[in-house]
């Protein structure tokens, strides 16, 4: 018995340490990123991020209202919070299903004998009785599939904020666009008044028999300025079809939401936010949490598959009543009780359960791989805004200028023409230059609005969730 007893043991031990998976030896190693900041980033914005509302830096009250907005109404948040909530009822079922069960019965039955001696005879057995059971989980299976269903719910809540964050930039994206259409809007007014004086200058010059003016001078000035109204009904409809899409992502009927305040004003400068060190990024970013924790489920699964490789134990009891007379039922003489243990081991299952194990494990590797993959993407679209927004600061400094002296140089255009010193070709190539270089004007300072949402987006959003922090 005695090497038997030995034999035993040391299976029981090897199984206890093969359900044991150390989580930090399965993620990846990311310690390359503790060490120096990010490549294109400045001393200045290496310092440490505080927690708060991101979008609030761009101190911005119309941004302010309509982030507040998105994350109120926006039904796939709505979905995500759902979601949140089944996982936790995943794992409160998880969790009572390790806990003693107690349930209630109650049957009763009659049956009829019949004897040559005394013909029919009629039983009756009333039996309520209460029945526990409870398993042991003597290597840790069910305490596996709670440590993987607790590790999903945390997924699933750093889902929800990844969702938010993502809704968040969005809705800073129409908060751009609506004020890029309105000032293209804007502009386009303001070209076709200024192409309107220049028609009205042409048409004035020739009926007063001004030789340098011909006709066709005149068609040259009309069709400049219908090429400028041109233009103004597309601004109008891609800014109504904006508003629509807004609608759409507050949650709201398209076309029942207010137009915003304020919007045809510059955009305010956004403070720059302090972006730390790579090595940051796996904490403050919801996305790369959740495929940690799914990592996490995923670890906790194999170790619950291997579990099922080794025996289980399980203890049933039941204490009740039985008699076939309901008034002498809860008598001490109709009283019962049992317990019984039940030791259950695999011994051929076709390698059911290997393969489960093996499935599980190659999940598992599959699902670090994809953590792997996404911590280096995230790396990227931080090093890729802060490229962006470097180089679209110096090309938008660049444009201001050329928009200033074509600004410049129409006026003093307009001024020659006026009185015959220019053609009136010049006049009209200098206007299309200065619009030409408006436009870009705004094009560079929304992209530089957008670079810096990006920005925002990819560091994480300098928020937490705390909501759970202890493990089971």
């Amino acid at each position: 018995m005695k090497p038997l007893f030995t034999l035993l043991a040391a299976s029981l031990l090897g199984a206890c340490q093969a359900t044991a998976t150390d989580l930090e030896d399965a993620l990846p190693d990311t310690s390359s990123l503790a060490g120096e900041g990010f490549v294109h980033a400045s001393r200045s914005e290496l310092g440490e991020t505080r927690a708060s509302r991101w979008w609030e830096r761009f101190e911005d009250p119309v941004l302010n209202r309509l982030v507040e907005a998105t994350l109120a109404g926006n039904l796939e948040l709505v979905q995500a919070a759902a979601r949140v909530r089944e996982s936790d009822a995943r794992l409160r079922s998880v969790t009572g299903g390790r806990g003693l069960s107690i349930d209630g019965a109650f049957s009763a039955s009659r049956r009829v004998d019949n004897t040559p001696t005394m013909g029919k005879t009629y039983t009756t057995a009333l039996t309520p009785q209460v029945q526990i059971a409870w398993q042991a989980d003597l290597f840790g299976r069910l305490k596996s599939i709670e440590r993987a269903r607790y590790a999903e719910l945390l997924a699933s809540e750093s889902d929800r904020l990844a969702i938010a964050h993502s809704l968040a930039a969005e809705a800073a994206r129409f908060r751009v666009q609506l004020s890029l259409l309105e000032r293209e809007l804007e502009l386009a007014n303001e070209i076709t008044d200024s192409r309107a004086r220049t028609l009205k200058t042409v048409e004035g010059r020739y009926e007063r028999g001004v030789n340098s003016t011909s006709a066709v001078e005149v068609h040259q000035a009309r069709e400049n300025l219908a090429s400028a109204r041109a233009a103004l009904p597309a601004f109008e409809r891609q800014l109504e079809q904006t508003y629509l899409a807004l609608d759409q992502l507050l949650g709201a009927k398209p076309g029942s939401g207010a137009k915003l305040n304020t919007l045809g004003a510059a955009l305010p400068n956004a403070s720059a936010p302090p972006v730390g060190i790579p090595a940051a990024l796996l904490d403050r970013r919801p996305d790369l949490r959740a495929a940690r924790h799914s990592v996490e489920s995923a670890v906790a699964e194999v170790d619950a598959s291997v579990a099922a490789l080794y025996p289980d134990l399980t203890l049933t009891g039941a204490v009740g009543w039985s008699d076939d007379d309901f008034g002498d039922l809860f008598s001490a003489q109709s009283f019962f009780a049992n317990i019984l243990g039940n030791l259950t081991a695999p011994i051929f299952n076709s390698g059911r359960l290997e393969a489960d194990a093996d499935i599980a494990r190659a999940r598992l590797e599959s699902l670090v791989a994809s953590y792997a993959a996404s911590v280096l993407q995230a790396v990227r679209e931080v090093e890729d805004a802060l490229a962006a927004e470097r180089g679209l600061l110096a090309e938008l400094q660049e444009r201001t200028t050329q928009r200033d002296e074509a600004l410049l140089a129409e006026n003093l255009a307009r001024d020659r023409y006026g009185r015959g010193l220019e053609s009136l070709l010049t006049v009209l190539d200098t206007e299309r230059r200065r619009s030409g270089a408006e436009n870009q004007v705004l094009l560079l300072q929304a992209a530089v609005w957008n670079a810096r949402i990006d920005l925002h987006l990819a560091l994480g959003g300098d928020w937490f969730s705390d909501t759970m922090e202890d493990s089971p």
